[in-house]
């Protein structure tokens, strides 16, 4: 599918604007290439831009844009993940709404080409589920910010905002054997772990405190043991991944999982080639600072 203009400067202080473009965006994820389930299914040829978390750095994600070059080709492509909950409040509303909102417009403008994965974030919002961050309630914040850019309207924003969150997809599998996803379970949860969840689209059960979706997103302290093990249920080789700390920007775990960050200064960027295998050093080599990205 062709990228459509529409998109490209939408209103997001309309919340009937806001709504459709989350509802678009949900027909969009559920109707991607290659997609079966929960994973999204990409071809060996063409570039894919890898992301880290995002949490509304809206300077980082215009450089990410950029570098990702999705007007250039049909075959550039990029993933974004955990990008709402910043770290700037305006009289302590989180308004990063408007940051979910721009990047399924940007779902809604390049179909084909940008993928949204899920993360606790917003797992945690869907749910209600707060989570305490430097001593505020992150997903209170962000009804307190929903309702005061949208009023009257909010309830109908928030209806069409956890439809699209329900509808985003855990994972992309790469065919060089690069697997992008928010996390993997940790060891702790391992061996009760059904890897099938992602071939299916998760249901209510795989995204409660318990289910198999929820542990994937909120997983950490991975071994090497657990990521080889999902690696041969997924048929992947590296794992690529956000949800971690990463003061520099990046961080290697083990020998096949490498977390990124695209939300501070240090932030970066992971472009690969799909039609190129790679190790996790050769990964490593390939990141870019995204302070090096001139606007």
């Amino acid at each position: 599918m062709a990228q459509d203009p529409n998109y490209a400067d939408p209103d997001l202080r309309d919340a009937d604007v806001v709504a459709g473009l989350f509802s678009e965006a949900t027909r969009a994820n559920l109707n991607t290439p290659g997609r079966v389930g929960a994973v999204v299914d990409l071809p060996d040829s063409g570039q894919l831009l890898l992301t880290g978390d995002l949490h509304d750095n809206a300077t980082n994600f215009q450089r990410l844009q950029k570098l990702a070059g999705l007007d250039s080709s049909p075959d550039n492509r990029a993933i974004f993940h955990e990008v709402i909950h910043g770290p700037d409040l305006v009289n302590g509303m989180d308004l990063s709404v408007r940051m979910l909102a721009r990047v399924a417009a940007l779902k809604c403008r390049y179909p084909d080409q940008v993928n949204v994965l899920l993360s606790n974030h917003e797992l945690a919002q869907l749910r209600n589920e707060g989570i305490l961050k430097e001593g505020r309630d992150t997903v209170e914040s962000f009804d307190e910010g929903l309702d005061f850019m949208y009023g009257g309207q909010a309830d109908a924003v928030r209806e069409a905002m956890n439809v699209y969150l329900v509808s985003l997809p855990l994972a992309v599998r790469c065919a060089n054997g690069v697997f992008a996803c928010h996390s993997i379970p940790g060891n702790s949860r391992a061996k009760r772990f059904d890897p099938t969840v992602i071939d299916r689209v998760p249901t209510e059960e795989d995204l409660s405190e318990k289910g198999d979706a929820y542990y994937m997103v909120w997983g950490r302290n991975q071994s090497q043991q657990t990521a080889d093990t999902l690696a041969e249920a997924w048929n992947c080789k590296q794992f690529v991944m956000g949800h971690q700390p990463a003061d520099m920007g990046y961080e290697p775990l083990e020998d096949t999982m490498l977390v990124l960050a695209s939300d501070h200064s240090h932030g970066v960027a992971l472009p690969i080639d799909l039609s190129q295998t790679y190790d996790q050093e050769q990964l490593i080599e390939s990141i870019v600072p995204l302070a090096s990205v001139v606007l």
